[in-house]
């Protein structure tokens, strides 16, 4: 049986500025915690050492890069923008699937990234070209400019360049775009806050970071900001769990202390005390009978085409 739905959207509602707007607002408050999330994706080793714990435990060993370009002709695609393109994963995926002359320009705000990234491209068969300003380079390019604009978990970071996008994007062009559901570590997230809250580290009412960014773009989110910019939106999801047995009780600690930008706002100074709750709780957590710990890591995969040029965004 297939576990992937789709949701086609073929006629577009009308442009929402609002609602993009209302959903922005969630920038100021993700801003604040951009930054420790961005000295914790510096670490590439961290960062790939995580991926693989993340590939070992996941009950869906389908690769997201290959649902998404599966039934995609690229071959016509030659100048190429991945948005928040890290160390170059998605790029990399696309090698023999673009035309042969095909330029990559990658845009991510770390600058750490610009080798590993360059050597994906060259790994792909590409040429590469990396900037380091931001997403916010994009409203200086010239609007019908990119074949394929792609984008890996990184738009909940810059949810309010969408009418950008749209508009840097060729009349035929495809934009593809993985995102997390809502849900998404939210039973890791739980668990901390519960920790914690009852250790007076957090506020019941106070918002883990993951939960800020996720207001700011989701798979939810997606399906009402993605159609008032392209008038074909395909939704593909792609249901996984990370499942961790008590004998994987470590794998998942290295998992947290990856992802605790995510789960916490404490100060550096008091992370050896939060680590030491999270495994003394886990341990005790594990000690129930054939017990493991499951995380939900369900993610949607829009495909987008048929850009609505909205003279506003310009």
């Amino acid at each position: 049986m297939n576990p992937l739905k789709l949701y086609c959207y073929s006629k577009a509602p009308s442009h929402d500025e609002g609602q993009l707007n209302r959903i922005s607002n969630n920038l100021a408050e993700n801003n604040t915690h951009k930054s420790k999330v961005n000295k914790v994706f510096i670490d590439v080793s961290a960062h790939r050492f995580t991926a693989d714990i993340i590939k070992r435990h996941s009950t869906n060993q389908n690769d997201i890069r290959e649902v998404a370009l599966k039934e995609l002709d690229l071959s016509g695609c030659r100048n190429i923008l991945e948005l928040g393109c890290g160390f170059g994963f998605f790029t990399e995926a696309l090698k023999g699937k673009v035309h042969p002359e095909a330029v990559v320009t990658g845009v991510d705000i770390i600058e750490e990234y610009e080798t590993f990234f360059l050597e994906a491209c060259k790994k792909a068969g590409m040429k590469g070209r990396f900037c380091s300003e931001g997403s916010s380079v994009v409203n200086k390019i010239e609007g019908n400019s990119f074949d394929l604009i792609i984008c890996s978990y990184s738009l909940y970071f810059f949810p309010e360049i969408l009418p950008d996008i749209s508009r840097v994007l060729r009349e035929r062009g495809v934009f593809i775009a993985t995102v997390h559901n809502k849900q998404n570590m939210e039973e890791l997230g739980n668990f901390a806050k519960e920790i914690l809250i009852s250790n007076g580290l957090l506020n019941r009412d106070e918002k883990l970071p993951i939960e800020i960014f996720v207001n700011s773009f989701s798979s939810e989110i997606g399906h009402q900001l993605l159609p008032p910019w392209f008038k074909n939106v395909k939704a593909i999801t792609f249901p996984n769990f990370l499942v961790f047995e008590p004998i994987d009780m470590y794998s998942l600690l290295e998992y947290f202390r990856f992802k605790w930008p995510f789960l916490f706002t404490s100060t550096p100074a008091k992370l050896g005390r939060v680590f030491d709750l999270f495994e003394m709780n886990l341990q005790k957590y594990f000690n129930s009978p054939s017990k493991n710990f499951t995380i939900s890591k369900d993610d949607t995969i829009f495909i987008c085409s048929q850009p609505l040029h909205n003279k506003k965004s310009r």
